[in-house]
């Protein structure tokens, strides 16, 4: 999830910059994109970059919130059932990689995970 997060901050910094080349400004100092095509592309250019940079803050916005709501949930865990989810929720770790950090075995962290899910889901439902 951080990971995704950082993609999506940095795609939003790289719009935000193209933007910013495509604008069109009374004085005359256009962005170096919009001296070079008319201003209908320039516009329309902007207002699909605009649409784009939207999104995008969307995006994290909800990845923000999902990842608060993640963390909540986590921090009700604890020992290595909190660690178990903080490494693959948080991290973004393997289960592989979890049971090599942790040192047990795949199928111990594997079947301790699908535990733990079991456990989440069945709070859901209550």
């Amino acid at each position: 999830m951080d990971h995704e997060l950082y993609e999506l901050k940095i795609s939003l910094e790289i719009n935000r910059r193209e933007l910013s080349r495509w604008q069109n400004y009374l004085d005359g100092d256009d962005g170096d994109l919009a001296k070079h095509q008319t201003f209908l592309t320039a516009l329309h250019k902007q207002k699909q970059l605009k649409g784009v940079i939207k999104e995008l803050d969307q995006r994290v916005e909800k990845l923000k919130e999902e990842r608060e709501e993640i963390i909540q949930l986590i921090d009700k865990f604890n020992g290595l059932n909190q660690r178990i989810l903080k490494l693959k929720y948080v991290e973004g770790l393997t289960l592989e990689s979890i049971a090599d950090e942790l040192g047990y075995s795949y199928s111990y962290i594997k079947s301790k995970h699908a535990e733990i899910m079991r456990m989440i889901h069945f709070t859901k439902k209550v």
